[in-house]
């Protein structure tokens, strides 16, 4: 009998010098660098030359690339006419099938690395723009053209809300994106490279990575964290909330990680941006909540590994950045895509295409009826 490793847990599919994820230690690496630093002094247009390109940019060569996303930043007429007719819809449905659309505004070129990474810059690049047009459509406003002069984050902001970010605001936008930019091989990954894997063009492979994340057991948690944080209420309401969720084995969202076994890292550096960004009694009431709520499910649940995921903290950051709740995801996917496109590459370098099995466990032999004799 084969061994059956449902969820492909603890499998191994091949190498990678892209990230490592120190589950026991609640530690994440970047192509050799500490998350913790990356958050406090890179930037995320620095993050994804590190990712892709596996070292850290130079002056000229980061300057360049952030010059080359500056210039994608625009949607072509189809890109902007595909977001005007699906509005109203999910908008992880709009950006999905916005980004595929983007390929429709280049020139087929077959299997070329070359024009493949030229297209993932175009994709990174776009995906910021499609996220606050649509946001701006759905609410009766008018897109805003990307600026030239403004970083990633900043850019996000400012065509979102129509007016430029303050430094912090800046800063908590680019933290989180560096935040969520790689995270080894996850689901939406994993579906990336399979895709990529059939040698398909990275349009392809991004349009599968984001199909993958939008379910609520991946990307989609985080939007489902803050319905529970709502849910609560308020920190003196924690102890019975938890002890109904214990009681019935529910899931809690924010909790749990199939990977780290301790606090994930990135909360911390998340709990860092939210005190930034805190200015008034809600938010320290909301801190106040996270933290009574942390502190009970660790204390329920700890001995069996249940710990805080950074998904806990990073909605409460969206919403101080004035950011839509159904957007969440869609935040995720502007930082996952850096990711992705690493990966995809990596696959590319030693392509080998994804193909597993399973173990048949239905009958064999059985004779055909026709329809009129069943």
């Amino acid at each position: 009998m084969t061994d059956i490793h449902k969820g492909l847990e603890d499998v191994h599919i091949d190498t990678s010098s892209i990230s490592r994820v120190f589950g026991d230690e609640g530690k994440l690496n970047y192509a050799g660098y500490w998350i913790s630093d990356l958050a406090a002094h890179s930037s995320y247009e620095e993050v994804t030359y590190l990712l892709i390109e596996g070292e850290l940019p130079d002056e000229d060569q980061l300057a360049r690339f952030e010059d080359t996303l500056t210039q994608h930043r625009a949607l072509p007429e189809q890109t902007m006419t595909v977001i005007k007719q699906m509005k109203d819809h999910n908008p992880m449905d709009v950006l999905r099938t916005a980004v595929s659309s983007l390929s429709t505004a280049q020139p087929g070129q077959g299997f070329d690395s070359g024009w493949n990474k030229e297209q993932a810059h175009k994709i990174i690049a776009a995906i910021p723009t499609i996220v606050a047009t649509l946001d701006r459509v759905r609410n009766g406003k008018t897109p805003i053209e990307p600026r030239d002069d403004l970083s990633h984050a900043a850019n996000f902001y400012y065509m979102l809300h129509d007016e430029e970010p303050t430094e912090t605001e800046a800063e908590a936008v680019d933290t989180a994106l560096i935040l969520y930019a790689e995270h080894g091989m996850n689901a939406s990954t994993l579906a990336a490279i399979t895709t990529a894997s059939t040698q398909a063009n990275i349009y392809s492979a991004i349009t599968s990575g984001i199909g993958a994340l939008q379910g609520p057991l991946h990307g989609g948690a985080t939007e489902t964290v803050v319905e529970t944080l709502d849910t609560i209420g308020s920190a003196d309401q924690v102890d019975a909330f938890v002890e109904h969720e214990v009681e019935h084995h529910e899931l809690i969202p924010g909790f749990g990680h199939r990977v780290y076994n301790t606090t994930d890292p990135r909360c911390k550096e998340f709990e860092r941006v939210f005190r930034d960004l805190a200015e008034d009694p809600e938010h320290n009431e909301r801190l106040d909540l996270i933290e009574a709520l942390r502190d009970e499910v660790v204390g329920e649940l700890g001995d069996k590994g249940i710990y805080p995921n950074a998904d806990l903290y990073s909605g409460t950051v969206y919403r101080s950045l004035g950011i839509e709740p159904d957007l969440y995801t869609c935040m995720f996917t502007m930082a996952r895509v850096a990711g992705w496109t690493a990966h995809v590459f990596e696959q590319w370098d030693d392509n080998r295409i994804l193909r597993p099995r399973v173990q048949y466990t239905g009958e064999t032999g059985k004779a055909y009826v026709p329809p009129s004799e069943r």
